[in-house]
């Protein structure tokens, strides 16, 4: 092989890496959400980074406060959430999913219409003056607030609301449109939620938050005290106070049938629970 065949190929090869590198430093080109998953009528699908994490606290709606910045919340390994806006809380999560199961059977992009009072009536809440103007609040808050999540350290998504909407207010009829990003959260796996269980314990946002959190673990792992605290976005101060409702709201779920039983020694927190079917061939595959 000639010197000047060696070169020729030398400079082949180094044009072929300087080809490859520029194309690794292009951006990545984003697909656009081709579908949403499909569940059944009495389930309500949602994105596990919605139930592992602060994103959706478990605090009364008086409890909330305000991120005027950009600010870091609790969630579990791999999940990064960051938020900027009025604190949503389960109640706002009960809105989104109820809106998202509606938008179940479509493809993405297309908006869902719907009544003020049908959505009320569908939540199990009353459909006077006060809950109309609930409603809208809420509205308010999930279409104003800024999310970014960022997966495993490698892409983050971000976008401010996680609904647009134009509303009637003769009719008071809504016409809503999901925002991809916040629907992008069921790439990453989601859960199904059993919404009568849900629906017994309204009012005890605590409750409504580890009600998902299990829900979405096929075996829920001991965890600390200070670290459900940390995840549910609580506001209480007091530790004791916190294990004191962390109690009730465990038991509130033995009650409901959604745990088997649970046990809190050392600020540690045990809970059995059945797997779903879906759950169990899960942990079959992990076994083998």
């Amino acid at each position: 092989m000639t010197q000047n065949t060696v070169t020729s190929l030398t400079n082949l090869t180094e044009r072929f890496q300087s080809l490859t590198e520029r194309k690794k430093a292009q951006p990545r080109r984003v697909e656009p959400l081709a579908t949403l998953p499909s569940w059944p009528a009495g389930m309500r699908g949602t994105p596990n980074a919605c139930l592992r994490s602060a994103l959706f606290a478990g605090v009364q709606g008086n409890e909330r406060i305000a991120y005027k910045k950009r600010t870091l919340l609790a969630a579990v390994e791999g999940i990064e959430v960051r938020y900027l806006g009025v604190q949503l809380n389960q109640s706002d999560l009960d809105v989104w999913m109820q809106i998202v199961h509606l938008s179940r059977m479509q493809l993405p992009g297309f908006s869902v219409t719907f009544s003020a009072h049908a959505l009320l009536m569908a939540l199990g809440r009353s459909t006077g003056k006060s809950q109309h103007e609930w409603l809208k609040e809420s509205m308010a808050r999930l279409g104003g607030a800024f999310v970014e999540i960022t997966y495993h350290g490698r892409q983050t998504f971000g976008e401010k609301g996680f609904l647009r909407y134009h509303r009637d207010e003769i009719t008071q009829r809504y016409v809503v449109e999901l925002t991809e990003s916040m629907l992008r959260l069921f790439e990453d796996g989601y859960t199904h939620i059993e919404f009568e269980q849900r629906q017994q314990l309204r009012k005890h946002p605590l409750a409504l938050w580890l009600h998902g959190f299990l829900s979405s673990h096929a075996a829920p792992y001991p965890l600390k005290l200070q670290t459900l605290y940390q995840l549910s976005g609580s506001s209480t101060q007091n530790p004791r106070d916190f294990k004191l409702r962390m109690r009730k709201a465990l038991q509130a779920l033995v009650t409901i049938g959604a745990i088997e039983h649970f046990e809190i020694a050392e600020d540690v927190v045990k809970v059995k629970k059945q797997p779903t079917p879906t759950q169990k061939r899960h942990l079959e595959l992990r076994q083998h």
